[in-house]
């Protein structure tokens, strides 16, 4: 096949050439297609159809009548880890791959948006490494809707045919699928031609070569009412498997010639309702003039080189638990997202969405510093608000599609002079499927050449999670940012992943850069928190990377900065309490030689730690305790017990929501229970009757006569982190277990 017909415009390519046909509902369209994708598969291509129409019924000639699991039926009852692309793409005639996108139960739900669900899982499942000859898209066309426009909005197709009838409502939704197509013109022009099925009507040849030649494009193919089409479909099949030998098979041969031969893209030339209606019904001449056509600009460069698009999640391994394992979300992941990006501190995020999301996000980051400072007695005058504008979108928007909103609010934050803007996208902007890429092309000329505008495709919580929006935030800023050919300076760390809600994140920041300091380390980058983007650009300086928090969400970042930019971390997560202090910082010495350092610090530590478990000993020693915990990493709680002379009656794991796998160096020492509930605890509370219950948070009807205390999920860090803790229970065993007001009458 000659490699001169195929286009690899853009990134989004599941194949070599990529073509859509769309059409009004009914017209044919997924006979015309199922026959087309036939032949293009006889003449030697490696070819997939994907359905994209609720009624499934695109690959159903291909596939003999079969009903197969569409995509959107598959994402619906299975878990992501279980996921495989063999269970929704299957082989038809003449080895034809067929997927049906499916859609939701008619008039419920947004067979729109699950266009693009299901197109993004078909990318998460890796179907872009079988790399096909041809791709074709099957597309509803006499919607108007977003998500029916994803193949040509998304750059999926290279190529578009229109098929028609000589009807006047079939012409309209032609002429309105013209109108979309140059919409997205500025990427470059992607019309190929019209094809005619018939439906025997008088003068129909006519009055859709009128509309050709009015709107200025090739009627490639005609294909009349014809009994070979019709007893294929009796038999289930495509024309080309029932009639190898027909009449029909020969025209979809030639058909699928001309458009593997077809190379040279053209421009939509929608005409008015008036002259469509004169055109197609009046019979006069209406030809769009030339100086009126929608071209790509000569000098533009395409957007798909600048910006770079990210998947609803990138790759597979990325993901956050409740993603991975299906279970209810914690949070929603543009949350995730902003809090993330706010962080860095010469830029913009714009919130493309209403003004409420904006305004319960701003105020989620700004209660967690004013928190963080009432507990550790800081100051609140430096608290500013976080560099978070919004689109503010309303229920006008939502209707229309907010692409013109979110162009007037990027040119609005260029008087910031950011060094760069992020969009991230609310439920609202996903579900109507408004296009990004659009508004920042549109605003390009006021942000300037030298202003990256990076969106973040959040789309609330349509793409997961709290977690995965800060995981997903980090992946697109990582691979904007970090500069690859930026070398490792002696001396210098990078902190990757703290917790932008926790109240002590700071003071566990200086209590790490603390200890740095005194063995002669510095601070390359805190990724990403309170940041600039030149420190991001030269995140790689970080010769060693400390990760703040070693549950599922950090190392899941850990594990994407090391795949894709080679970083290397340390084995342990930021270290809480004497034992664990001790080894993090002999391993971060070992890799800069500055054990002498190091050791020097610990025997100093040691001193006062032992002179305070030396004071703590007496009140504690033999108390029983009992843990509780959704915490999945709580040695540094067993070792301050065990060093104290307590004893572990049990550690019951109950279910966390963004944590798995437990870990202990410990196992064997006490009575451990994985998969633990709240129920169990109820009942053993009494049972095991502890002069201590540990766990992560007070719960309702806890027994008035046991001593409770919490595990906080992000406890201090360094030598001493957890002697405050300890201290605290000293406190709570002199207290009597029932709170004297409780007697009161």
């Amino acid at each position: 096949m000659n490699e001169t017909f195929y286009h690899n415009r853009n990134m989004n390519g599941l194949g070599r050439k990529q073509i859509a046909v769309y059409g009004k509902g009914g017209i044919g369209k997924s006979t015309i297609s199922a026959n087309v994708s036939a032949a293009l598969a006889k003449a030697g291509n490696r070819v997939i159809q994907i359905g994209c129409d609720p009624k499934q019924d695109s690959t159903r000639l291909l596939l003999e009548g079969q009903r197969v699991k569409t995509v959107l039926d598959y994402l619906r009852s299975t878990a992501p880890e279980d996921r495989k692309l063999e269970t929704v793409v299957h082989t038809g005639f003449a080895g034809v791959a067929c997927v049906e996108a499916g859609g939701p139960e008619p008039g419920v739900g947004c067979a729109g948006r699950g266009i693009i669900s299901a197109l993004d899982l078909l990318k998460d499942l890796d179907i872009t490494a079988h790399r096909f000859d041809v791709v074709l898209y099957d597309v509803l066309g006499d919607v108007v809707c977003g998500g029916f426009a994803v193949p040509l909005r998304e750059h999926y197709a290279d190529f578009i045919y229109i098929v028609t009838s000589g009807e006047f409502m079939s012409l309209y939704a032609a002429n309105n699928i013209l109108r979309g197509v140059r919409n997205f013109e500025e990427r470059g022009l992607r019309m190929a031609g019209l094809i005619l099925n018939c439906r025997d009507l008088a003068s129909e040849a006519d009055r859709v070569r009128r509309f050709s030649d009015a709107v200025r494009l090739p009627l490639v193919a005609s294909f009349p009412k014809s009994m070979e089409i019709s007893a294929a479909e009796q038999l289930k099949q495509t024309t080309l498997q029932a009639f190898p030998q027909g009449s029909m098979a020969n025209q979809f041969m030639r058909l699928a010639q001309d458009i593997l031969g077809f190379s040279t893209p053209l421009p939509a030339c929608p005409l008015s309702p008036d002259a469509l209606e004169s055109t197609v019904i009046d019979g006069k001449i209406h030809i769009v003039p030339l100086q009126t056509m929608s071209a790509a600009p000569k000098n533009a460069k395409p957007l798909f080189g600048e910006i770079p698009r990210v998947p609803f999640v990138q790759q597979r391994r990325y993901r956050s638990k409740s993603v991975n394992r299906h279970e209810v979300f914690h949070g929603c992941a543009f949350n995730g997202a902003v809090h993330t990006l706010i962080q860095i501190k010469d830029t913009v995020t714009l919130a493309h969405g209403p003004r409420s999301c904006a305004y319960i996000s701003s105020h989620g980051i700004t209660s967690a510093a004013r928190r963080a400072a009432i507990k550790y007695g800081g100051s609140l005058e430096n608290l500013s608000e976080p560099n978070l504008q919004s689109t503010e979108m309303d229920e006008r928007v939502a209707i229309f599609g907010g692409n013109d909103s979110l162009e007037k609010s990027l040119c609005a934050v260029a008087h910031y002079e950011p060094k760069a803007v992020f969009v991230a996208t609310t439920c609202t902007s996903g579900i109507i499927g408004d296009d990004v890429h659009v508004a920042i092309n549109a605003a390009r000329d006021v942000l300037g050449q030298n202003v990256p505008v990076i969106p973040v495709a959040a789309d609330g919580d349509i793409n997961g999670d709290y977690m995965q929006g800060i995981i997903d935030a980090m992946m697109r800023v990582a691979d904007h940012y970090v500069d690859k050919s930026v070398m490792p300076e002696e001396n210098s760390v990078n902190i990757v992943a703290e917790k932008n809600l926790a109240t002590n994140t700071e003071s566990n920041y200086l209590a790490i850069r603390s200890i740095l300091d005194s063995i002669g380390l510095r601070v390359n980058c805190r990724f990403i928190r309170n940041c600039t983007t030149e420190e991001l650009r030269s995140f790689l300086r970080g010769r060693v990377n400390l990760l703040a928090s070693a549950d599922l969400c950090g190392r899941t970042i850990m594990a994407y900065l090391a795949d894709h930019f080679g970083a290397r971390f340390l084995t342990s997560a930021f270290p809480v309490g004497f034992n664990a202090t001790e080894l993090w910082l002999k391993e971060l010495a070992k890799v800069f030689g500055k054990e002498a350092e190091a050791l020097s610090l610990v025997r100093q530590e040691r001193i006062k730690y032992d002179r305070a478990v030396k004071s703590l000993r007496p009140a504690l020693e033999g108390k029983r305790v009992f843990i509780v915990t959704q915490s999945y990493q709580i040695d540094w709680v067993l070792d301050l017990a065990f060093d104290l002379g307590m004893e572990i009656v049990k550690v019951g794991v109950l279910a966390s929501a963004w944590d798995e796998g437990f870990v202990t160096h410990y196992k064997g020492k006490f009575p451990l229970a994985v998969s633990y509930t709240r129920e169990q605890r109820d009942r053993e509370i009494d049972v095991l009757a502890p002069d201590l219950t540990l766990t992560n948070a007070i719960w309702q009807d806890q027994p008035d006569d046991r001593r409770v205390d919490v595990i906080p999920i992000i406890p201090d860090v360094g030598f001493d982190g957890a002697i405050g803790l300890a201290q605290r229970w000293r406190r709570l065993l002199r207290l009597p277990p029932k709170e004297g007001w409780r007697y009161d009458i």
